[in-house]
């Protein structure tokens, strides 16, 4: 070892014991709303904490099925109890009316302050003769046995009133005391979790939560159990993902290792070209962990794939080898030409670093340090480290005449520069079947799955989500009283047939202002018992018969004010807190609206009738917007990226053809991908234009050794042999990926592999080797 080295060793092991120290402790972040932009206005906001941290997120729909319908209704009765048990559920509901003893007695608490009926008027002589003639035709019903017990507190039916008020879309079926499906073969529950939807360690618990209970309701063998919702599918997702990544990535890394040690015919150097990626993404993560607070899992599964392009630093080295030939003579040699393939891609990962989308700003951190840190292993580590000599040459196992034969082709280059005019041509024609807008269809969730959502829902009365009225105000009052008088405007489009019905949170949670209004409508005792004794004249009720009733309303002229708290011990709680957000020092109010026909004339209807403060809003269109703006800007930044490799290379270059030479084929490459996953239908999402980072830097590589002088006729052909080797690689790692199921890394598999053998193609076509003489 020459003393030059001890610096750089004493460097490295001081990188890899300050960063194994952080990465041992990082916190890693599972949550998919915190790879979003750190800004973004405030109806994408909204969408972003509803996404992070809604009830809706947090939701589990349970179905049970395959036995009769009393003992599904016994264990839904049985799963809902052991749920609840568990600590880890905010609320589950199956419709049981043991439940609502809690939820009548909250609501009778608080009845004439949640009944919009409650006027002067409604407590009249005339009112209340008209609301008992009422009751006497109910205790006269079937139903006469419920209206008995709750008719001395509550002669006006105020209860029934909220309840109406409450439950204003279609509920699922009641068989047996609990919720079933329409057919009566599925038991219901819906659980709301406690952890955020995208907690996905605390959904997991969650979920396997709910699995235990089912496993232990005494049902018989063939009965079945079905979850769906936000988390339920994000635990599935990780699932599936870590399935596919450890089963594909065993077999590219058997496939690669099994190629390499062909090649290399020995052990050592095999192991050494693990140093120079691990050491960087070590590195690059500690540094992720330090700039941002957390490091988040795609982010790591991608930066691990952005630094890959590392694993083919050692492989430029160790192909180049001759026999007896010291690692610092060879990489002499090659250094010049490699130096700048690091710093290329170090270059085009600045431009990351920029970007207001944490995920892209973390891939920025993770590239840049991650690959400098690998050019600065390959180049000051591996030759301090034992053996430092190449003890055989790589052998040549595989064939590089076809490299050479493609580089004699010159007469058939007009061929690429055809093919490049048809492919924008063909951009230019379908340019708006390029880009995947839809959020769903990066979902790796089968699409029984689906289906089997959309069944849950319905059956359980759920409103589309799709189209809702965001109400927005500087309080929760402000938002509350625009709820309020927006219910007139929205029924009037309702007997229009523009919509089914809405959902508004002043139905659950009157303003401050309309409550006191209700209060003041409350008659004091004695004004209110005078109207009773004539109401009452000549029917059959008895005399004190409605004292409790005197009573409530006595009591509830000088009670508090209602607040969300106050309904905690009911599923409305549930409701109010989906439907009114507080965001930062704003407040929102969600207005579901129930089959929309008309969008657009709904749309202007509002923006012509509904007062100020409200959006109409279509969450589908809202998401593809955001994820439009995400691109446009990773576009861009992508665009600088490209602009500072082209400077780079000049700068060391100084050659401005030999430039173009270099950068040309990555870029034509990345545009015969796209054009070519257009045409097969394969639209470009986020994963893709990440994966096409990689693709400019693998490329940008290949083009460089393949345009550098060579010595002689032996270092051309070494030369071509790194390159095959290290194209055969990356076809062996992203070509697994290419076939997995899951749309994240068929994505960048397919991308990659593409794009990493077209740059080679290229490359050899229009480079131009030259053997100094």
């Amino acid at each position: 070892m020459n003393l030059h080295a001890r610096p750089a060793l004493f460097l490295w092991i001081l990188l890899l014991f300050i960063s194994g120290g952080i990465v041992a402790n990082m916190t890693m972040t599972t949550d998919l709303t915190a790879l979003l932009p750190r800004s973004a206005d405030h109806r994408q906001e909204l969408l972003v904490s509803q996404l992070r941290d809604g009830v809706a997120a947090r939701l589990i729909l349970i179905g049970l099925s395959g036995a009769d319908g009393e003992a599904l209704a016994q264990a839904s009765r049985t799963i809902a109890r052991k749920l609840r048990d568990t600590g880890l559920f905010a609320s589950v509901n199956n419709g049981d009316p043991a439940d609502f003893t809690v939820i009548r007695e909250v609501l009778m608490r608080h009845r004439y302050l949640l009944s919009a009926a409650v006027t002067p008027e409604h407590f009249s002589s005339t009112a209340l003769r008209e609301a008992l003639e009422r009751q006497l035709q109910f205790l006269a019903s079937p139903a006469g046995a419920l209206m008995k017990a709750a008719l001395p507190s509550d002669p006006t039916g105020e209860l029934p009133h909220i309840l109406a008020a409450f439950t204003p879309g279609e509920g699922p079926s009641m068989h047996q005391g609990v919720w079933f499906s329409r057919d009566g073969t599925r038991a219901l529950l819906v659980a709301e979790t406690s952890a955020p939807g995208f907690a996905l360690d605390q959904q997991e618990s969650a979920v396997q939560a709910v699995r235990t209970a089912f496993a232990s309701a005494g049902l018989p063998e063939q009965a079945h159990l079905v979850m769906t919702g936000p988390g339920v599918f994000a635990v599935e997702s990780r699932a599936t993902i870590q399935r596919d990544s450890w089963r594909l990535s065993v077999i590219a890394i058997t496939v690669v290792t099994v190629l390499l040690f062909m090649v290399y015919r020995s052990a050592t150097p095999l192991l050494l070209s693990l140093l120079p990626v691990l050491t960087g993404l070590l590195v690059g993560v500690a540094a992720v962990q330090t700039w941002f607070g957390f490091v988040h899992g795609i982010t790591l599964g991608f930066g691990a794939t952005l630094i890959g392009e590392a694993v083919d630093y050692p492989a430029y080295v160790f192909t180049q080898g001759i026999a007896g030939e010291r690692l610092q003579q060879t990489l002499s040699r090659v250094w010049p030409t490699l130096k700048l393939a690091v710093l290329t891609t170090v270059f085009g990962a600045v431009s990351l670093l920029f970007s207001s989308i944490t995920g892209l700003a973390q891939l920025g951190v993770l590239a840049f340090v991650g690959v400098l840190v690998a050019g600065f292993v390959t180049r000051w580590i591996l030759p301090a480290l034992p053996p430092g000599i190449i003890r055989s040459a790589p052998h040549q196992l595989l064939p590089v005449t076809w490299l050479s034969a493609l580089a004699s082709a010159n007469r058939v280059r007009w061929i690429v520069w055809v093919a490049a005019l048809l492919a924008l041509a063909t951009l230019a024609v379908r340019h708006e079947d390029i880009w995947d807008n839809d959020l769903a269809n990066l979902s790796p969730i089968a699409s029984p799955s689906k289906s089997l959502d959309e069944q849950l829902r319905k059956d359980l009365g759920a409103p589309d989500v799709r189209y809702v009225l965001i109400i927005e105000g500087s309080s929760k009052e402000e938002v509350l009283q625009r709820s309020e008088s927006s219910e007139l405007p929205l029924r009037r489009l309702v007997d229009d047939g523009l919509l089914a019905g809405f959902d508004l949170p002043s139905l659950y949670l009157p303003s401050d202002t309309s409550q006191r209004k209700r209060q003041a409508a409350l008659p004091p005792s004695d004004v209110l018992a005078a109207s009773l004794v004539d109401a009452v004249k000549g029917l059959p009720f008895r005399a004190g018969l409605f004292e409790p009733f005197l009573h409530d309303v006595e009591m509830a002229r000088t009670s508090p004010l209602i607040d969300i708290v106050n309904l905690q011990q009911t599923p409305f709680f549930l409701k109010i807190r989906s439907l009114l957000i507080r965001t930062g020092d704003a407040w929102s109010g969600l207005v579901p609206l129930r089959h929309v026909t008309s969008p657009a004339a709904l749309a202007d209807r509002l923006a012509r009738e509904a007062g100020p403060g409200l959006t109409f809003l279509d969450l589908k269109s809202e998401a593809g917007r955001l994820v439009n703006g995400y691109r446009h800007e990773s576009l861009r930044l992508t665009a600088l990226g490209v602009v500072a490799m082209a400077i780079l290379l000049w700068w060391g270059l100084r050659d401005t053809a030999m430039v173009s030479r270099v950068m040309l084929p990555p870029l034509l490459a990345i545009l015969f991908v796209v054009t070519l996953l257009t045409v097969i239908g394969e639209r470009l999402s986020l994963f893709h234009l990440v994966s096409l980072l990689l693709v400019l830097g693998i490329g940008l590589n290949y083009a460089l050794f393949f345009n550098r002088p060579f010595a002689n006729e032996e270092e051309k052909r070494r030369t071509w042999l790194s390159l095959t080797v290290c194209m055969l690689a990356t076809l062996s790692a992203f070509g697994a990926l290419a076939f997995s199921r899951t749309p994240v890394l068929h994505a960048i598999g397919l991308t990659v592999g593409l794009g990493a053998a077209g740059s080679l193609l290229i490359a050899a076509i229009l480079g131009q080797q030259r053997v100094s003489q």
